[in-house]
């Protein structure tokens, strides 16, 4: 199978509730952003990367990566972040990582891109929770996404539903699928690292 040219975008642009507020993609583990660690996690396995994030640019543009916000106005949870992405990306395979997912596995890209000729959207399981906020999918799906979020539709999940995406069992590497939400989880998360 030839190699797939796939844009990898962090969505970073949440509003954070569960951290009071603060911008969790700025949140340091291990004296590194969260968001950074995720760079880490993804470059060696995509073609290039970009940032969603509606807050704070001018910090996520220090990591050198193209950064955009969100293009439709008001609160559509992330969705609205793949949507802008699929949009300003260059490329019709595109990666959606949430930015409170440090320890992505290494082979991520190549697990679900085995599934890139029959599915339009690839997802992974850690064999318990399913994980649509990481997501490989055509960008011919726009369309539909819109239609959706016009019908006033916020959920991630439904949307995968109606669209048929593929869910890729990760169940081998479910610690690699943790995520940040509280700053509990992160002093946890500091304190095993």
């Amino acid at each position: 199978m030839e190699k797939l040219s796939i844009t990898a975008i962090i969505l970073a642009g949440g509003k954070s509730t569960r951290m009071n507020g603060d911008d969790k993609g700025l949140l340091l583990l291990n004296q590194k952003p969260l968001y950074q660690h995720v760079i880490d996690r993804i470059k060696h396995q995509t073609d290039s990367i970009m940032i969603n994030c509606n807050n704070n640019v001018n910090q996520y543009q220090t990591a050198g990566y193209p950064v955009f916000s969100d293009v439709l106005t008001g609160y559509f949870g992330p969705l609205s972040g793949i949507y802008s992405g699929l949009l300003y990306s260059t490329t019709d395979w595109n990666l959606f990582v949430s930015c409170d997912t440090p320890f992505l596995p290494n082979d991520l890209i190549a697990r679900l891109a085995v599934h890139t000729l029959t599915h339009k959207a690839i997802y992974p399981i850690d064999g318990k929770y399913h994980h649509p906020t990481i997501l490989l999918i055509h960008k011919s799906v726009i369309q539909q996404l819109r239609s959706y979020l016009e019908q006033g539709n916020r959920k991630l999940i439904l949307f995968l539903e109606q669209i048929h995406a593929k869910s890729v069992d990760f169940n081998d590497q479910a610690s690699c699928f943790i995520n940040i939400n509280t700053p509990e989880e992160l002093k946890q998360v500091n304190q095993l690292t």
